[in-house]
């Protein structure tokens, strides 16, 4: 009779398993007929033999093994190496994030990755309990959130780096995880492994607030803080009371320039540049020609019809903050210089200006290197002009002098979803030109200008557009004052 016999192997299961009773006891499921026999043996039936149907009763055919075990195996393998591959890349940006990133928000988002790296580890020790006898009873449900974890953190990424148009290495890898998530969903799915969860709403709800929270972090630190939170520098140049030189030869200009963080926000110096410059001039009565004022108005914005200016001179340049200061909120780098007008030379205007230029802290970071970076066209040595500039800023002979470095995002994960871009400042002494025919320089002379931006390339050559410089929170300011050297000598003399 069917119910004397001591081993009983019931049908295969949908997974191909099959399981096994032993005098009414069932001792465990049994993927092959090896496995089987390894079942009966530890039973204490070690003689039994499996095609005697006096001691084994097959409730299906005995020769039905649907399991296939490579591919069952190969599906765990590749569930666990997307599962760890995320959790990895997860780990990294979320304990760099969380402790490095240069806003609140990107911090909070750095401690969702972090969690969110340990649940898909978590997970991906389940994947081999899952795919093999599930012993454990919530394998399921932890292999099944860690995927979700992998989909929306993954995504997170791939918009990221598609809303910043810019291509690096590590967009194979989202679109690779994308992939491998919609295989391990639609797997899943297949083997309707939510019938294992006991509150699968919960679940689900938990994978959707982590989304949310790694959205709204991510928009709190890149959109609102920047945008609600303005930079105050108050910055303004100045002449101070000049004084009459012993010989009377020269005035001595005090000038002023000032630049103060005032307000809450860390910025970081790219580059600053002011200098002096003496205008020679004389009055014209009836005024000058139109087209006089149109290269005036072209060249320099302004114009005075009744004053003639000749070719410039440089009286005195200089930087009043280094490049690559940190500027802390109530920081001032202000500062005084005195400039030596000639009064003998035919100078009728003196114009100081100032030029500024730096990165909010809360969106960018200066590479360490940049304030190391100096770089000159002369010989350090010999200062004989030794190579020239790149075309797209200088002429052959002009003289310059830089500082480039890598410009980094406020947090790791724009870092790895953004192309490396560099800052350049330069300094640029044009040489003068003898070819121009109606110079704006006076002949052996120089006006000095600060160039900076934000570019693909190293050397500066692609810069990028005011949109995609923005995130950097990027801010270029320049000031400037002028004065006659008759109000100069006025002051001096009382």
């Amino acid at each position: 009779m069917r119910n004397s016999r001591p081993v009983v192997v019931e049908a295969p299961d949908d997974r191909g398993q099959r399981a096994v009773r032993v005098r009414g006891k069932t001792v465990g499921r049994a993927w092959s007929r090896r496995g089987l026999e390894r079942l009966v043996r530890r039973a204490g039936l070690p003689s039994l033999g499996l095609d005697d149907p006096d001691q084994v009763d097959w409730l299906a055919d005995p020769s039905d093994w649907p399991d296939r075990p490579w591919r069952r195996r190969a599906a765990g393998a590749l569930t666990a190496l997307g599962l760890l591959v995320s959790a990895a890349v997860l780990f990294y940006v979320g304990t760099k994030d969380a402790v490095n990133a240069l806003a609140y928000g990107g911090r909070v988002v750095g401690v969702v990755f972090v969690t969110a790296s340990l649940v898909e580890a978590v997970a991906a020790l389940a994947v081999g309990d899952y795919w093999g006898k599930r012993a454990l009873r919530y394998s399921g449900t932890a292999v099944l959130v860690g995927v979700g974890s992998v989909t929306v953190t993954d995504l997170l990424f791939l918009i990221t780096q598609i809303q910043g148009w810019s291509y690096t290495i590590f967009l194979w890898l989202w679109i690779g995880l994308a992939l491998w998530a919609g295989w391990a969903l639609w797997t899943l799915t297949g083997q309707r492994v939510w019938r294992q969860i006991p509150h699968p709403k919960g679940v689900a709800l938990s994978v959707v607030v982590s989304g949310i929270i790694g959205i709204a972090g991510l928009s709190y630190s890149q959109m609102y803080v920047p945008y609600s939170t303005p930079v105050e520098t108050p910055f303004s140049v100045s002449f101070g009371t000049p004084a009459l030189s012993a010989d009377g030869s020269a005035l001595h200009v005090p000038e002023h320039v000032e630049f103060r963080n005032t307000g809450s926000v860390r910025i970081y110096v790219v580059g600053t540049l002011w200098k002096a410059v003496a205008w020679p001039t004389r009055f014209a009565e009836k005024g000058t020609g139109e087209d006089t004022w149109k290269r005036e108005l072209q060249g320099f914005d302004e114009t005075v019809r009744h004053v003639l200016y000749a070719p410039s001179r440089m009286l005195a340049m200089g930087e009043f903050a280094d490049p690559g200061n940190r500027l802390d909120p109530g920081d001032d780098v202000s500062r005084d210089f005195v400039v030596d007008v000639p009064l003998r030379s035919g100078i009728g205007r003196v114009e100081i200006l100032a030029d500024m230029s730096f990165i909010r802290a809360d969106r960018g970071k200066l590479g360490n290197s940049y304030q190391g970076s100096y770089e000159a066209s002369w010989n350090q040595e010999t200062r004989v002009h030794e190579h020239d500039g790149p075309d797209w800023l200088t002429d052959a002979g002009d003289e310059f002098y830089r500082y480039h470095a890598k410009v980094y995002h406020s947090s790791e994960m724009l870092n790895l979803t953004h192309a490396t871009d560099y800052v350049s400042a330069w300094w640029v002494l044009p040489a003068w030109d003898s070819r121009d025919s109606r110079p704006l320089v006076a002949k052996g002379d120089t006006d000095p200008s600060l160039s900076v931006s934000i570019a693909r390339k190293a050397d500066g050559s692609e810069t990028l557009s005011d949109s995609e410089q923005e995130p950097y929170g990027m801010i270029a300011k320049n000031r400037w004052a002028e004065m006659s050297v008759d109000q100069l000598l006025k002051a001096a003399r009382k």
